[in-house]
């Protein structure tokens, strides 16, 4: 039984790797430029899952806060609208693009995730060239990172 137990730990551990949700740079290029053809304005975040869909999140015209997962080829498989109140809030597709570049030139070859915090701050989640995870912090507005975490 120990043996099956330490076996079954084994395999998940091997595997887990594998599981974390990433693409390219140039894919979340492609997410930008999808959420912006659905009339996004004000971006949330923008996730690229491991099943090869592009998750984007933010504020279409009218009030309205959508969830849109597309396929690598920027076709939506899946959309979700909820009317919220108060003004929309986030930043453009610009300013994503502009963070995704300081991400490149501090190492960043795959990305997992962009957040844009209520608090203020934007995260950068993904990894180096070695495959190692990197995080970049910003404060909103501006493109200066203010912290930069590497996995060793």
């Amino acid at each position: 039984m120990k043996k099956l137990i330490t076996t079954a730990l084994l395999s998940t551990l091997a595997i887990s790797p594998l599981a974390m949700a990433s693409g390219t740079l140039d894919e979340a290029e492609k997410a930008i430029a999808a959420g912006s053809d659905y009339g996004i304005t004000h971006f949330r975040s923008v996730e690229l899952d491991d099943d090869n869909e592009m998750e984007v999140e933010g504020w279409i015209e009218d009030g309205w806060y959508v969830e849109i997962d597309f396929d690598r080829n920027g076709n939506i498989e899946k959309e979700k609208r909820q009317k919220r109140g108060g003004q929309p809030w986030g930043i453009s597709a610009d300013d994503l693009r502009g963070y995704l570049d300081v991400a490149r030139d501090n190492g960043m070859t795959m990305l997992e995730e962009i957040d844009v915090k209520s608090d203020g701050y934007v995260e950068v989640e993904g990894d180096d060239e070695g495959g190692r995870e990197l995080e970049i912090e910003f404060r909103l507005g501006e493109m200066t990172p203010i912290q930069i975490d590497r996995d060793n």
